[in-house]
């Protein structure tokens, strides 16, 4: 009967709107049914029958959780948008483009409808991380300068931005709960949501309900009473109260008459009878604006709306902001070298020092001055060479007392301490500046140590003015600004 029904739907939906279903190309994916109601869909629908499970709309569909046979020819699937040998031709920062943008979105479509297993991600990241630091699908610990985890971590903290994907799926999830409170009119607003319990435990915590008529606001389930639930202010009182009055009672319902009061149904015990008179007086002010509707507040943003971005950037909460994250990513310079940057302000850069520790092959000395071990500190502020190459271009551009001392021993501090003593409408040009000579320093000992170049504070000067008219050609601004501000003041 059933299926009669649904085709006589079908037709009458095709004579009307002129969009007739092809039938032939339609196919059955049948639940525990038996061979002789497979013939009689077969007949009635003139379909073909498929297994279940099934694909739909791009999604596995399944009785229970899908297996690794359901979800690998997802992991195959980017590991397909990997261009191949074109990656060896990209340097990292052209790589972490590629990661963010195409390695990154290819599985949100899942992430917003399926709770995926931990070992999804552990194969994504897999390739991602092969692809950011090896251009290949996989990479071991050597190639690997940044453990994933602090890569995947936003920029303020001290990563890449490359999106952690399971916090990611979590915010993105958030959105069915929100949009449960806010569009209970929605055909699916009654049926169960499965949300992981961390992001079910920041939904709670982030969606403050303001009373209006209390018709839509829950009494027992709610943060509704000065921001808190009634669980978190009386825990021993709500234990006494049933589930199903717990998901039903609205605030408006309680209220009336002190209706509450009869949902409690335990034992009244000592501190059951605390939390009561506490709730009691918590209550008996409350009043009701018949005219004015409930609502919900997303604490997270301005406009009090949902949004995935403030859901997943909650979920770093409490880490340790990373200082100079806004001097090297909100300053002008190519992206390779403020890439370059970012390893150097995490000591990952490939130093003499870091080589030695690893057992590989290494100068002995540092290839500028050949008398101190070469770390990165000394490289770009330590070594003779390049406080002379510092002191030229500084004095030039008339902040010579910026350069760099014997006593400076921290690119990263000398970096932040000369920023803050330049004259405010300086300080972006010469963020750009700082980046520019420190790119131009290590290309020049790269040069010096695989293509047996003599250091030469000339030659870096000429490399650091041709690369600096480019960036300013290119949209350095404000570097163009400090040299002109320079120029202007020598003359």
């Amino acid at each position: 009967m059933d299926l009669n029904v649904i085709r006589h739907l079908l037709d009458m939906f095709g004579h009307v709107s002129g969009l007739r279903t092809n039938l032939s190309k339609s196919s059955v994916s049948p639940i525990h049914c038996s061979d002789e109601e497979l013939s009689l869909t077969a007949n009635i629908l003139s379909c073909t029958i498929k297994a279940f499970p099934c694909t739909y709309l791009g999604l596995p569909l399944t009785i229970g959780k899908p297996t690794k046979e359901v979800l690998l020819p997802l992991v195959d699937r980017v590991a397909d948008y990997l261009p191949g040998w074109k990656a060896s031709l990209m340097n990292r920062a052209g790589r972490l483009v590629m990661v963010k943008v195409v390695l990154t979105t290819a599985p949100i479509y899942h992430l917003i409808a399926m709770d995926l297993p931990k070992w999804f991600f552990k194969a994504i990241n897999k390739k991602r991380r092969g692809f950011l630091w090896k251009g290949h699908d996989q990479a071991n610990g050597g190639n690997c300068l940044v453990a994933w985890e602090k890569v995947q971590r936003p920029l303020k903290y001290g990563g890449l931005g490359v999106h952690n994907l399971e916090f990611f799926g979590w915010a993105l999830r958030i959105r069915w709960l929100w949009d449960q409170k806010t569009n209970p009119d929605r055909p699916w607003a009654g049926l169960p949501v499965e949300v992981p319990p961390k992001a079910k435990a920041l939904f709670d915590v982030t969606v403050d309900a303001i009373v209006g008529n209390g018709e839509e606001i829950l009494f027992w389930k709610d943060r509704w009473l000065d921001g808190h639930t009634l669980a978190e202010i009386a825990p021993n009182l709500f234990k006494t109260v049933p589930k199903r009055i717990v998901n039903r009672r609205t605030v408006a319902q309680a209220l009336q008459n002190r209706s509450w009061v009869h949902d409690i149904k335990g034992a009244l015990t000592v501190e059951v009878l605390v939390d009561y008179l506490l709730i009691w007086d918590m209550v008996d002010g409350v009043v009701l604006q018949q005219n004015v509707a409930d609502h919900y507040k997303w604490k997270l943003t301005q406009h009090g709306s949902y949004s995935s971005k403030s859901a997943y950037e909650a979920f770093f909460m409490g880490s340790i902001k990373f200082g100079p994250w806004k001097r090297v990513w909100k300053t002008w310079a190519p992206p390779r070298c403020r890439f370059f940057i970012w390893l150097v302000l995490h000591n990952r850069v490939w130093t003499a020092v870091r080589l030695a520790r690893r057992n590989l092959p290494h100068p002995e000395a540092c290839p500028f001055c050949d008398q101190e071990e070469e770390t990165i500190n000394h490289l770009l502020i330590g070594c003779v060479f390049a406080r002379e190459v510092w002191t030229i271009i500084l004095h030039h551009l008339g902040v010579l007392h910026l350069a760099p001392q014997p006593s400076n021993v921290c690119f990263s501090s000398w970096w932040r301490k000369s920023v803050a003593a330049a004259p405010r409408e300086t300080r972006k040009g010469l963020n750009s500046l700082i980046i520019l000579v420190a790119w131009e320093l290590w290309k020049h000992r790269n040069a010096c140590v695989f293509e047996k170049k003599r250091p030469s504070i000339q030659e870096v000067l000429r490399f650091v003015s041709m690369e600096g008219g480019l960036w300013c050609s290119a949209g350095a601004s404000r570097l163009h600004q400090l040299v002109s501000r320079s120029l202007t003041s020598l003359a």
